[in-house]
């Protein structure tokens, strides 16, 4: 596992390390993928909760509790994403740290 990781950092480094790329670009592109990220997740763990959700309502018995666990796991995983891009926005604003320089995709006919 670790020779992966070891593999996978010197592969997302090569183009800074033959100078395809600046390191601003590569933290641009970091950022990026990061921006997009976070609503995948929001998604990901709302749809894990309106499922256990569907799960407490449907199920008898043992299954009731364990999606009615399982809601509890969803509420915190959506509160930990929330409260973590929330965190990042605030010290972005403190330290004057913009996003405004992340190039977005648009399509050209």
């Amino acid at each position: 596992m670790k020779k992966y990781i070891v593999l996978g950092s010197i592969m997302a480094l090569m183009p800074l390390l033959t100078f395809a790329a600046t390191l601003g670009t590569m933290l641009t592109t970091v950022g990026a993928l990061f921006t997009a990220a976070v609503p995948i997740a929001i998604t990901l763990a709302v749809l894990f909760f309106i499922i256990s959700l569907l799960m407490f309502l449907l199920r008898e018995g043992e299954e009731k509790a364990k999606a009615k666990t399982q809601m509890i796991w969803g509420i915190v995983i959506l509160f930990s994403i929330v409260a973590m891009w929330g965190l990042v926005a605030v010290l972005g604003e403190t330290f004057g740290v913009s996003n405004a320089n992340i190039p977005t995709p648009t399509l050209t006919p």
